[in-house]
């Protein structure tokens, strides 16, 4: 055997027992999952959370339950319930996060970890950021008790990140805004710059209760109150022209209507937008024993250059006892259809402001 190949296998057999040594040592230095133990004497966290978790370093909430995934379920929900009771995340803001980051998994990122409108028992891991649980123990009873906590500094120091991130953001958003000479586009950037603003707030308040002195740091490069009155002003800056045929009863006329003030827009015959609907509804016979239309509804919102920037149309049948059961049921499924599908559309158009 010549000595090239003679070396070749020394190095080679020298790399794997090297490979090996740091695979033995990562294995045995790396993180492991907290202790668990069985029966004894009670450890002092299960009284005393504090000695174990001081509550000036910790944020921490004893758990139990009848396994350790009930225990751990029920800890995180235990430190949930601070959040949640002092908290409250708006509905509408958390949408429209969701759809401008496009995080649909997680809307607010640590906003919603927080927010517990659902049951937190679904996914203790998922409903808490930094989330961490201690030792496990369980009882002669077969009781399992477990501690889940948040380390304030570490976690304090994750939101604040966020927060600046955030505050970058509303500024680059509100100086877009102040370069559009189109009042919708106006529009957009400053309702995308109020909703981070607002997640802002919401994180910030979170902050208070992980950690004050990190809180009390923190400076916004805007204030929120004459941010939410900008917006507001620019809201009502936009004028909407509102049209609908077929509409004999102004059913659809007064939801549209609805749906521009809710927007804080203004309905005026002389817009900037215009919306327009066309109804149509019409009896069909079918094998059943009810009365059966059929409706259309096709909408648009024109914007001032004449381009229609959202159009939706929808069609479908409605049945009742009686015609004006069933054209009462017509109507309603058409006022649905705008207040979440034509208002998902509409949201989506501004959201795609910010992508240019």
């Amino acid at each position: 055997m010549s000595n090239r190949v003679k070396k070749y296998r020394y190095y080679r057999l020298a790399a794997v027992a090297a490979i090996a040594v740091l695979f033995i040592s990562s294995c045995a230095t790396g993180s492991a999952p907290a202790s668990g133990s069985s029966g004894g004497k009670t450890p002092s966290w299960v009284s005393d959370k504090d000695s174990a978790y001081p509550s000036d370093k910790f944020l921490a909430e004893l758990g139990e339950g009848d396994s350790l995934k009930g225990a751990k379920s029920n800890a995180a929900g235990a430190i949930a319930q601070i959040f949640r009771t002092r908290v409250k995340v708006d509905s509408n803001i958390r949408t429209r996060y969701s759809e401008i980051t496009g995080k649909s998994g997680e809307t607010l990122g640590m906003v919603t970890k927080t927010d517990f409108d659902q049951n937190i028992g679904q996914s203790s891991d998922e409903s808490l950021s930094n989330l961490k649980y201690g030792e496990s123990w369980t009882d002669e009873m077969g009781r399992v008790y477990t501690i889940a906590y948040l380390d304030r500094a570490e976690t304090g120091n994750l939101y604040r990140s966020r927060i600046v991130d955030n505050d970058e953001r509303v500024s680059e958003l509100l100086d877009r805004a102040r370069s559009q000479n189109d009042p919708l586009r106006r529009f957009a950037f400053m309702d995308a710059a109020h909703v981070f603003a607002e997640v802002n707030q919401t994180l910030l308040e979170q902050l208070e209760i992980i950690n004050m002195p990190m809180a009390r740091s923190v400076i916004h490069p805007y204030d929120l109150g004459e941010l939410r009155a900008a917006r507001a002003d620019q809201a009502s800056a936009l004028k909407v022209r509102v049209e609908v045929s077929g509409d004999p009863e102004g059913r659809i006329s007064a939801v549209l209507s609805d749906w521009v003030t809710d927007k804080g827009f203004s309905v005026s015959p002389g817009g900037d937008l215009f919306l327009t609907a066309v109804v149509a509804i019409t009896p069909v016979k079918l094998n059943n024993n009810y009365e059966n239309l059929s409706w259309e509804l096709n909408l648009s919102l024109i914007d001032s250059t004449g381009v229609p920037v959202v159009s939706l149309p929808r069609q479908n049948r409605s049945s009742g006892v009686s015609a004006s059961a069933a054209e009462s049921r017509a109507y309603n499924d058409m006022a649905e259809m705008i207040q979440k599908d034509f208002d998902r559309e509409f949201s989506a158009y501004l959201t795609s402001f910010l992508e240019k």
